[in-house]
Formats: C-alpha cells, sequence, structure tokens
C-alpha cells in the first residue's frame, strides 16, 4: 500500500457548475503513507485532499477547502474502472472554508492506484442533491399522455445525454422505471425528463446518482400538453 497514488503525479479536477476546469497535483509530504492533493482553479490553490493509507483495510482521506464563497456546496469523490464514487459532500462555512474526514470503501482500494478526483463546486441557490437513486416514479396529472425518461451524464455533469423511456402514461395513471431500465450508466448523474406526447417535455432540476438501493423520487406531472409542470414529491423504498 505504500506505492498508492505514486504512479500517478497529476489528476484532473472537475468544477461542473462553474463550467472551469481545473487540475489537481500530487505532492507526498514527509513519509508514506500520506499523500497531499494541491486544489487549483484556474491557477489558484482553493483545497486540498490529504490521503492517509497507513491502514490498508481502510484508508482515509481529509477534505479541505478555503477562501472560496460561503454557503457553496463542494462535493468530492474519484472515478474509478469506470465507476464514479463519491465520498460526501460539505457546505463553506461564512469564511468560505470547509473540512470533511471519511474513509474509502474497502472494496474500492485497489482502484485507488488509477483513479481520477474530482469535486464539483455548487454556488449558493443551485444545490445540487446528489443522493443516491435506482429510479423514478411519475404520476401523470395532466391532461395528455406523458412518458418517463431522464437524462444522464458520466462526466460529473459536463455533457448530458437521454436516456430511453417508458410507453405512455395517460391522467390518472402511474409510470414507474429504474434507471437500469432505462439504459443509464451505474454510478451515473442523472435527472428526470418527462416527455409530453404533442406538447413540451420538463426535465427536473434535481440531481441524483445511480446506486442499487431501491429508494425512487416521486414526481408529479400536471397542467395543459403546451404548458405541463413537472414537480418533486416524494423520496420512496420501492421493493419490486
Amino acid at each position: 500500500m505504500n506505492k498508492l497514488l505514486l504512479l500517478t503525479v497529476a489528476y484532473t479536477l472537475l468544477i461542473s457548475s462553474v463550467g472551469a476546469t481545473a487540475t489537481v497535483s500530487a505532492t507526498q509530504i514527509g513519509h508514506s503513507p500520506f499523500y497531499y492533493f494541491d486544489v487549483t482553479n484556474n491557477g489558484k490553490v482553493v483545497g486540498q485532499v490529504v490521503v492517509n493509507t497507513a491502514n490498508a483495510k481502510t484508508p482515509t482521506y481529509a477534505l479541505v477547502a478555503y477562501g472560496r464563497t460561503p454557503n457553496t456546496k463542494y462535493t468530492f469523490g474519484y472515478n474509478a474502472s469506470g465507476v464514479v464514487h463519491t465520498l460526501g459532500s460539505a457546505k463553506t462555512t461564512t469564511t468560505g472554508a470547509l473540512i470533511k474526514y471519511g474513509t474509502f470503501p474497502v472494496a474500492d482500494v485497489k482502484d485507488l492506484q488509477s483513479a481520477q478526483f474530482w469535486v464539483t463546486e455548487t454556488p449558493p441557490g443551485h444545490d445540487y442533491w446528489q443522493t443516491p437513486l435506482y429510479g423514478f416514479y411519475l404520476v401523470n396529472h395532466g391532461g395528455f399522455v406523458a412518458k418517463l425518461a431522464c437524462y444522464y451524464s458520466t462526466d460529473y455533469g459536463a455533457t448530458w445525454h437521454e436516456s430511453g423511456h417508458t410507453s405512455g402514461i395517460t391522467i390518472t395513471h402511474v409510470g414507474i422505471a429504474s434507471l437500469g431500465e432505462l439504459g443509464v450508466p451505474y454510478g451515473a448523474w442523472v435527472k428526470i425528463h418527462a416527455i409530453v406526447v404533442g406538447g413540451k417535455d420538463r426535465t427536473g432540476s434535481e440531481v441524483y446518482q445511480y446506486a442499487n438501493n431501491y429508494q425512487y423520487a416521486d414526481y408529479w406531472i400536471s397542467g395543459t400538453t403546451l404548458n405541463p409542470t413537472l414537480a418533486y414529491q416524494d423520496y420512496n423504498v420501492i421493493i419490486t
């Protein structure tokens, strides 16, 4: 484990909400097993990530940001073997600083050697949920036929793709679909997309991450064909 992360000198840090790309440079502090990452945005250091691999079974991390806008949300994680792992989220204090501690999943320790670390920065008032999700539940209260779909992203929100969709959902009826059924890659970010047949589609603002936890986000769609309204209602566990 002492060689962990030494093979990669630089990582890419994605700050999707502000449309900027920054770099994370890795330098070792003292002796292993501590590894230090500068988080830079447009050439300015705005935070650090410190990884401690002394305990091979449960390596830990400390995530720090400072000098940022108060009440700004940061979500940290890494991408290993094509799977997105979210480590956690925290918001800056009134002084524009934050610190968060945690551990890496035991099963993912071996993947850290080739991991790509990332962080998203969400300004105040534009909060991403980043809640684990298994599927969507859409109730049609509108005077039209709707189909349940979603948009998904595998690059931390930089680009979005439309998924497959359910069959038509008529008024007062419900459409239920897991993200796997819609063709979404595991670990992708998702947001609901309601297709209104012959009308204007609607997309939810809440962003989730695909996980096998049987949690469904419940939405209602109402209104008319040319002026539908999509609204989040609840977050439920549905065992099928």
